[in-house]
């Protein structure tokens, strides 16, 4: 979610969402999630589960230190990449931390008393079928709306805009070998950052303060030894002195030297793959490519090679730009300055894990990519882009 909020007129801008793959466990672990939307279908309670779900009482908003370095750890995330590929850093801002963590528990408080079939992670608003758990009758409520959060709290750089970000994963081990929210916040924020309409948040050129809340839960309904919920909110903003910065030139995510991307993208909401009849949870795409040229009014991208070095062979790409924009006409829309190119994963057979060894689990791990491309800019020049990048661990 990005907002811009200023003084006279305080307006949503954009709205994102994603319940996205954090990390992966054993060939028996089973790391589930779910794309969360305005109609979404939440995973269902087991019917053969025995145990005995109370309520989530914790009100207080102070994280635990295991959840606390989480946090911390997908700040840095998002910040290295940022700076990896030439924009400033982001600065820890307490007060984003706390409106971060605040609405962190809401959702956490959601998902660990009921299992609902609509909710929207970036609101607080009340839902019908789960009313005692959601709206003000949640101990964690501080507003509907992002914006209302961000007034409630008195947010004085709210005005130069502010975005929100929210990565949510269920994990199953059936050993009962679960792990810390401090191991999988890496994952979620590199999820993110494989997320084209979440990358494009992330990488504003004005973003300079960051807040994250990170916490963890037991999903109700489902048997608490063998099962872990994690709720991962960032927002970011800019400031008075940063909020016009720009790039110059072409700015590229991943950019040269970029290295541990995840392998690929099982969700995002909305959806960049719309329309194709792709289901992105069963046939993912690798790691995709932002291309932003600010100083441009149109760009178009061709000749396009997505090269893998090791196995020197080529990974089919499509292109996401406003000429195929799923979402025109929306607030997701794509501006003409600014592309994605896909890598499409689906004969790469890059699976670690044995019970997936012929499924598609995008680009391959620890291996070095070779993207080049033209550009041509506003219809009359074209420049030659090429960088090489490294993916991490497959993330099954």
């Amino acid at each position: 979610m990005t907002l811009k909020l200023p003084e006279k007129n305080l307006a949503v801008i954009i709205l994102l969402t994603a319940f996205l793959t954090a990390c992966g466990g054993g060939e028996d672990s089973d790391n589930s999630a779910k794309e969360v939307s305005s109609e979404p279908t939440a995973p269902a309670a087991s019917s053969d589960d025995t145990s005995t779900d109370k309520p989530d009482d914790q009100t207080n908003n102070v994280a635990s230190d295991n959840e606390a370095q989480a946090a911390l750890i997908a700040s840095n995330t998002f910040s290295l990449a940022r700076t990896s590929c030439g924009l400033g850093g982001l600065s820890a801002d307490t007060a984003l931390d706390n409106i971060a963590i605040q609405h962190a528990k809401y959702i956490k408080h959601v998902f660990a008393n009921s299992t609902p079939t609509t909710f929207s992670p970036h609101y607080e608003n009340m839902i019908a079928d789960i009313a005692n758990v959601t709206g003000d009758n949640n101990p964690f409520f501080r507003g509907v709306s992002f914006t209302d959060r961000l007034l409630q709290a008195k947010y004085g750089n709210a005005r130069y805009g502010v975005t929100e970000n929210i990565a949510q994963s269920v994990y199953y081990s059936s050993a009962g070998n679960i792990i810390g929210s401090d191991t999988v916040a890496g994952s979620m924020a590199k999820s993110l950052l494989a997320a084209p309409y979440h990358l494009r948040s992330l990488m504003l050129p004005g973003s300079s303060l960051t807040g994250t809340g990170m916490v963890t839960y037991k999903p109700f309904g489902k048997d608490r030894a063998n099962n872990q919920g994690y709720v991962l909110v960032n927002h970011a903003s800019a400031t008075q002195a940063t909020k016009d910065n720009t790039v110059a030139g072409i700015f590229t995510y991943p950019c040269q030297g970029v290295s541990g991307t995840v392998t690929a993208l099982y969700n995002e909401t909305p959806s960049p793959v719309k329309g194709t009849g792709r289901d992105l949870q069963t046939d993912p795409i690798g790691q995709p490519i932002y291309v932003s040229m600010p100083s441009a009014q149109t760009i178009d991208i061709s000749n396009v090679k997505f090269h893998d070095i090791q196995r020197n062979m080529d990974v089919p790409i499509e292109i996401l730009d406003y000429r195929q924009d799923p979402h025109k006409n929306t607030i997701y829309e794509l501006p003409a300055n600014e592309a994605f190119i896909l890598p499409i994963t689906d004969n790469l057979k890059s699976c670690t894990s044995t019970s997936k060894k012929d499924a598609n689990c995008g680009l391959h791990g620890n291996s070095d990519y070779r993207v080049s491309f033209d550009i041509l800019v506003d219809s009359k020049a074209t420049e030659r882009e090429s960088f090489t990048f490294k993916t991490g661990a497959v993330n099954n």
